[in-house]
């Protein structure tokens, strides 16, 4: 090792390091430019075996941390609207994401769901710099939406790693179970190991033994994560959520934040190392742009859907912009389990470096940008009428939905998703089939083609109709709570929404078709050639949306549902009865109450 060039590429990024942070930038840029330099002029790898124990070291400590940050207490409070908040992020970065990867950048399937997991994850400690010492109204519930972004992405990660790249509907459900299972074994034994086996960091004064404790953990639940087939940065989550339990914990993450930062460096340097300079960064670049944008906008419009006044979403979504370093780690151990990301990998050290840049400028003129759009909002006609729209429905719909319209939609959401699984099952299957006719009986291939394009009709005939279903559910539940609303111009404003008998439905009839044919198309074209199925589906699509935009359906109690069957005289008074004794206990509770209250103000006076 030649170690003048090493400490010529450290001092270099320390150098930088103290520029960056002098203009406020994250030192991370600062280590990766470091490693990009010193193995593409001095010569340095910071790859090679002498720094794989420390680089394999800050991975798994930073994952435990990660572990020990997520506060179940904490996050409780604002778990149901941060998970919605979420969910409905990953559907939106879900959908983006992935047909801009299969589509525009060619990634394949298993690369635009890398893709996907680098743009979701926001950087849980960049958020806590960003916000420290700054009142921000919705700062815990961002934090709570970090967490929950990085459960997802371990979750994701460690299903997709599994698999080994290739989609199977049978073996995602296995991996599922096998994950969920060995998960909660190696979180019961984890609480069990801290809590009646170790001893309590707390009555520990040494801080060498304080800094040895969590290493010592890292890499014997390491070797666990090998045994388990969980990966090991999934394991180290869990095992830090365990961690967070015993007493003295924070003391431990505080004495073991030097190691950790100190390996971190050399991690940051080993990837930055990889990324060499030339003409094919600039494009890179530009998709990470793209890929921020995605995120921005994700992440705002799922805030401001799920009850956040738009002024503030859009506000707020400034500060998710920093992308985590959990894009570099899930790729870069993909790249190490045998799954070809490459250039994910590269997309992802791009996108950390341009999103940290233009967080850390942004975020300091964060009130000048939410002044840009409060006037943009005050001079839209639209905008302040969709925004108390948007209000009303969270606070008024959503909370007061009926329990028959709750288990309609439930039931028809999981048939949505078990509809969306099925391309990815069916169409390799019929792949496999065809490989076994003779090739001298070449019209049958042609055969398991026009049969497979007639499949994928029937599948997204099926899909449209359900999202018609839930869409009727959720227009009679708006229809019935509308009434009761004083204001002829709000009454007005949704009906022009939603436009009930015309162009509404059949827009969100359209929009749903489209997006279930572009995602059975990818999977379809993969083995079929276009000539056949292509025009198939856009006929399909065709007479599709004809049809159930004329299909009638008819009134269900008093709303109006996608049926033409009426649940049974049982089912309904099953439902009536259950909600009769819910009222008449809150009713019960309330006159409680009110005794109790009438005697306090008694003894008062």
């Amino acid at each position: 090792m030649d170690y003048g060039a090493l400490g010529l590429s450290l001092l270099l990024s320390l150098v930088l390091a103290f520029i960056l942070t002098r203009l406020k930038l994250s030192p991370i840029i600062a280590y990766l430019i470091g490693g990009i330099l010193a193995s593409t002029y001095l010569g340095v790898n910071f790859n090679s075996p002498e720094f794989s124990l420390i680089t394999s070291l800050a991975l798994n400590l930073l994952a435990f941390e990660i572990g020990t940050g997520f506060d179940l207490t904490k996050a409780r409070e604002l778990f149901t609207r941060a998970i919605f908040v979420a969910l409905a992020e990953l559907t939106l970065i879900l959908i983006i994401s992935y047909y801009t990867g299969l589509y525009i950048l060619h990634l394949g399937s298993v690369g635009s769901t890398f893709l996907v997991l680098a743009s979701i994850d926001t950087s849980t400690s960049i958020i806590y710099k960003l916000t420290e010492g700054k009142t921000i109204r919705d700062k815990d519930l961002l934090i709570a939406v970090a967490s929950i972004e990085d459960i997802e992405v371990f979750f994701i990660y460690s299903v997709i790693v599994a698999l080994g790249g290739n989609f199977s509907f049978i073996k995602i459900t296995t991996v599922i179970i096998e994950v969920v299972v060995a998960s909660m074994i190696l979180y019961v034994f984890a609480r069990f190991l801290f809590q009646r086996v170790l001893f309590s960091p707390s009555k520990v004064e040494d801080e060498s033994i304080i800094i040895l404790l969590p290493i010592a953990l890292v890499f014997i639940f390491s070797y666990i994560s090998s045994i388990t087939g969980v990966p090991t940065t999934l394991t180290m989550i869990l095992a830090g959520i365990a961690f967070s339990s015993v007493s003295g914990s924070e003391k431990v993450i505080k004495t073991i934040a030097p190691v950790r930062e100190f390996a971190l460096i050399f991690f940051f340097l080993a990837v930055g190392g990889l990324l060499k300079i030339n003409e094919s960064l600039i494009g890179f670049f530009v998709v990470s742009l793209l890929i921020i944008s995605i995120k921005y906008f994700s992440f705002s419009t799922a805030s401001w859907l799920t009850g956040t006044n738009f002024v503030q979403s859009y506000t707020n979504g400034i500060y998710m912009i920093p992308l985590s370093e959990f894009g570099i780690i899930v790729t870069l151990d993909a790249l190490e389990e045998g799954v070809n990301v490459y250039t994910v990998y590269l997309i992802s050290i791009t996108v950390v470096i341009a999103s940290s840049i233009i967080a850390t400028v942004l975020v300091p003129r964060i009130q000048k940008i939410s002044t840009f759009i409060s006037e943009i909002y005050s001079r839209s006609r639209i905008l302040p009428q969709l925004d108390s729209a948007i209000i009303w429905f969270n606070r008024t719909v959503i909370r007061q939905i009926t329990p028959f319209s709750k288990s309609e939609i439930t039931r028809a959401s999981l048939r949505l998703i078990v509809l969306i699984l099925l391309p990815f099952a069916i169409f390799p299957l019929f792949h496999r089939l065809s490989s076994f006719i003779p090739s001298d009986l070449g019209f049958l291939f042609y055969t398991i083609f026009v049969v497979e394009s007639v499949i994928a009709s029937l599948l997204l005939y099926n899909f449209s109709l359900s999202s018609m279903r839930i869409y009727y559910i959720i227009v009679g539940e708006i229809f019935i709570r509308i009434q009761k609303v004083k204001s002829r111009s709000f009454k007005e404003f949704w009906r022009g929404i939603l436009d009930f008998a015309g162009i509404g439905s059949i827009f969100f009839l359209i929009l749903s078709s489209l997006f279930y044919l572009f995602l059975e198309m990818s999977s379809l074209l993969a083995y079929d050639p276009p000539l056949i199925s292509f025009p198939i589906q856009l006929v399909s699509l065709v007479i599709i949306v004809i049809y159930i935009s004329r299909r009638d359906f008819k009134k269900i109690s008093k709303f109006s549902m996608y049926s033409r069957r009426k649940p049974s005289y049982k089912k309904v008074i099953k439902i009536t009865s259950i909600a009769i004794q819910r009222y008449k206990k809150e009713s019960d509770n309330n006159k409680e109450k009110e005794k109790i209250l009438g005697i306090i103000h008694i003894r008062v006076k």
